[in-house]
């Protein structure tokens, strides 16, 4: 005859000192692999965002001169109502429309969008003397082509450039627009 009576089992269902060891080790070694991985996709993630934005911008600014029938400025701007002087573009820039075709944006100009700073992570600088985009009513950037410098500022990733030729059209390149490396001061 079978006893129906319940067995008391007194056994303790835990981890031993052996495996919550194996286990640490495993999980700091992932750790150790994953941080810098980490780091490398925010700062591509991070430059990849800045370069799409100011690509969209630089097709407003084209297309805005184009259905105006007027020449458009974009250039750097921290107020949002005047160009500066600069080459250093993640404070914000504005994009006017150059009512009186002097080519700077005057207070009579009429600002069409104000565009906020960008991810301090990275840094957009255009080419040295190059401080605005100038479309005509064609669309085109005859005289004011630039390229704008990407660079990441922990220097975890590569540099990109956008490149404005005088057609007025973008293009994203490795390098600089006469084929040299981009530099990141």
């Amino acid at each position: 005859m079978k006893s129906h009576g319940i067995e008391s089992a007194s056994r303790c269902l835990g981890l031993t000192l052996i495996e919550l060891l194996i286990t640490l080790t495993i999980g700091s070694i992932t750790l150790t692999l994953a941080v810098p991985a980490m780091g490398t996709l925010i700062s591509h993630n991070a430059r990849t965002s800045a370069i799409n934005t100011v690509v969209t911008h630089i097709q407003l600014a084209r297309s805005e001169a184009i259905k105006r029938g007027k020449q458009t400025i974009l250039c750097p701007s921290n107020d949002g109502s005047t160009c500066l002087s600069s080459t250093r573009w993640n404070d914000g820039y504005i994009l006017v429309v150059d009512e009186n075709s002097n080519k700077r944006a005057d207070a009579g100009d009429l600002v069409i969008q104000v565009f906020q700073g960008m991810d301090e992570r990275i840094a957009i600088n255009s080419t040295v003397g190059r401080k605005r985009i100038l479309f005509n009513w064609l669309g085109m950037s005859p005289g004011y082509n630039l390229t704008l410098s990407f660079c990441d500022q922990q220097q975890v990733i590569e540099p990109k450039a956008i490149i404005v030729s005088n057609s007025g059209r973008p293009r994203l390149s490795d390098t600089r627009s006469d084929g040299s490396p981009i530099t990141c001061s």
